[in-house]
């Protein structure tokens, strides 16, 4: 059962069941050879529960755990894990090894075995990421596994290699929150990362995928104060080419930052009504 109601409440307020008491389990999975660590939230009750994979952002400083655990709590399971090359994952960390990981998480949840073991709705998947995550989020929101995806500030790491090669402004300034992330990340560097941007710019830019994603059911939230994913770059251009094609796109403006500092309440409260209304159509 998904109930929103439970967002904000703790799990003292709510009918047990000793038999199908909420968990978090250990896992691992396989991406390209390489093994990946990552944790998947499982709610109280029987299933076969929803099931949503939660990306975090570049680098992951900014974890969004509180999302994981009010989503459990609507009765979903939550996985959540690491790129390869990040946070002490073997490999080395690119955009394009984070997109591959993203497809072999998906292709974890739908194995059989998986199913099984967690109880996994498969009619009801669901990709949900935040800033990085959210650009591999709308990457894969295409994927006929995923019946709706959730946005959280997208960074278009494409348009940024895409423009990059003309806007010398935007290119600094990515260059340097690159350097600022590489502390958790292996065998990459700030211009490592810039040339991969450059070089994929028109394989990955999001506005030339506008067509497909407008038959998606996609919700994507916009921060006011967000100096990051800044809204004329990395949403409006998207939404606009959306919206050429199809009235299809959820947008939820919210007056805050990029990590959504002092809305995280409202956060999860705005993906937990968007995820009910997808989750209850047929």
């Amino acid at each position: 059962m998904f109930d929103k109601a439970y967002v904000t409440k703790d799990i003292e307020q709510m009918n047990l069941d000793d038999r199908n008491f909420p968990n978090i389990i250990e896992l691992g999975f396989t991406s390209h050879g390489s093994d990946l660590c990552g944790v998947m939230l499982t709610p109280q009750g029987k299933g076969p529960h929803p099931t949503a994979i939660l990306l975090h952002g570049f680098p992951g400083y900014d974890d969004p755990i509180d999302l994981a655990h009010a989503l459990r709590r609507c009765g979903m399971n939550i996985l959540r894990f690491h790129y390869r090359g990040s946070w002490g994952v073997k490999g080395s960390f690119s955009f394009s090894n984070c997109m591959e990981d993203v497809k072999s998480a998906i292709d974890f949840l739908t194995d059989e075995k998986s199913v099984k073991e967690f109880d996994i709705d498969t009619n009801n998947l669901f990709l949900i990421g935040h800033s990085m995550g959210g650009f591999l989020t709308l990457n894969y929101a295409c994927d006929k596994r995923i019946k709706a995806s959730v946005a959280i500030s997208p960074y278009d790491f494409g348009l940024i290699g895409k423009i990059g090669n003309y806007n010398q402004k935007e290119k600094d300034e990515a260059f340097e929150m690159y350097k600022t992330a590489l502390v958790p990340l292996n065998n990459t560097s700030a211009e490592i990362l810039m040339q991969e941007c450059l070089d994929n710019g028109d394989k990955w830019n999001l506005p030339d995928k506008a067509k497909s994603l407008s038959n998606e059911e996609i919700l994507i939230t916009i921060a006011s104060r967000d100096v990051v994913s800044k809204r004329y770059l990395h949403h409006d251009i998207l939404a606009s080419e959306i919206k050429k094609y199809n009235n299809n796109l959820t947008e939820k403006f919210i007056d805050t930052d990029h990590s959504y500092s002092d809305k995280r309440i409202l956060l999860a409260k705005t993906i937990a009504q968007f995820l009910e209304q997808q989750i209850n159509k047929k």
